[in-house]
């Protein structure tokens, strides 16, 4: 899953949000969210329906892009560029 453009890759384009998300700050890789104290959290959450996928409405969806632009407009890092390639030839053997 792409975690780093969630609101871009996710949201926005399959039209689905997760709810619930039991761990502080955004939703991250779970590598990313702490220990394993907060893993199990995440995976109990989504064991017991706490933390489950939404599909948006189309107005819901517009209201969520509407937001992220206003967030990014404000510097949020909501639409993060991807890295550039190395396009560097590689040497003949």
């Amino acid at each position: 899953m792409n975690y780093t453009n969630y609101e871009q890759k996710i949201v926005e384009c399959r039209s689905f949000t997760l709810v619930g998300w039991p761990v502080p700050g955004l939703v991250q890789n779970p590598l990313k969210i702490g220990g394993r104290p907060e893993v199990n959290k995440l995976l109990d959450a989504f064991r017991d329906g706490t933390c489950h996928w939404v599909k948006l409405t189309d107005e819901e969806l517009l209201v969520r892009m509407k937001d992220n632009r206003a967030r990014a407009a404000r510097g949020e890092p909501v639409y993060v560029p991807r890295k550039r390639r190395n396009r560097a030839p590689l040497k003949q053997r």
